[in-house]
């Protein structure tokens, strides 16, 4: 039986997450963390998870989730995690990061996307979450990169075209949609329901950050 533990795990991702992970008969559930639902049942917090676990949120560190874990998924929110994920990996621990702190082989791609990153070293020893693609890697990796929403669906529909030469890469155009639970919990005007119920709207054209990841 694998144990495992989420930090982070109140976000919508971590939520996710919990739910697949409490019905796999190989995982064991030791710990999900949450500051602001400490102490906590989970499913207090989220009546969905009724009857599917009795875990409580906890406040702990890096290393005291590492204790208790064989591996820990980290759900914390780009540039969070980059500081977090180091400790686990020191305590000899395999990580999933949900992040996109760990996704780009380059730290100056990175931080043009995004910010300045603090754990520049840990960027070459990821490995891109993407079994279809890394599986062997994955078997034995210790950092695993989960890939982003775009990039996955994007990814699998062209990377067997690519492959054979189908596809002239300068040509192609990715045309994507989602709903706005990609952009998290925290509350924003053009998330809510009265602004975007019926609506379509198009937003980072050209200059979505996920475009290196799916070049890369």
């Amino acid at each position: 039986m694998l144990k495992a533990g989420i930090y982070g795990a109140s976000g919508y991702t971590g939520q996710e997450l919990l739910k697949f992970l409490s019905r796999h008969p190989d995982v064991e559930i030791k710990a999900v963390t949450s500051r602001r639902f400490k102490d906590l049942p989970v499913a207090d917090v989220f009546p969905c998870f009724e009857g599917l676990t009795k875990i409580k949120y906890i406040d702990a560190s890096a290393e005291e989730i590492a204790s208790a874990c064989d591996v820990v998924f980290s759900a914390l929110p780009h540039g969070v995690a980059m500081d977090f994920v180091p400790r686990l990996l020191k305590s000899g621990k395999k990580v999933i990061d949900l992040s996109a702190d760990f996704r780009l082989r380059s730290l100056t791609v990175y931080e043009k996307w995004y910010r300045s990153h603090s754990s520049a070293d840990y960027l070459s020893r990821a490995v891109y979450g993407l079994p279809e693609l890394y599986r062997v890697k994955l078997n034995t990796a210790q950092l695993v990169a989960n890939p982003g929403c775009y990039p996955t669906s994007i990814i699998l529909g062209l990377a067997p075209a690519l492959k054979s030469g189908l596809v002239d890469p300068a040509s192609i155009i990715a045309d994507s949609k989602s709903g706005v639970s990609g952009a998290g919990r925290e509350p924003k005007t053009g998330s809510l329901f009265c602004e975007v119920n019926e609506g379509f709207r198009p937003y980072n054209i050209l200059k979505h950050r996920h475009t290196p990841e799916i070049e890369q």
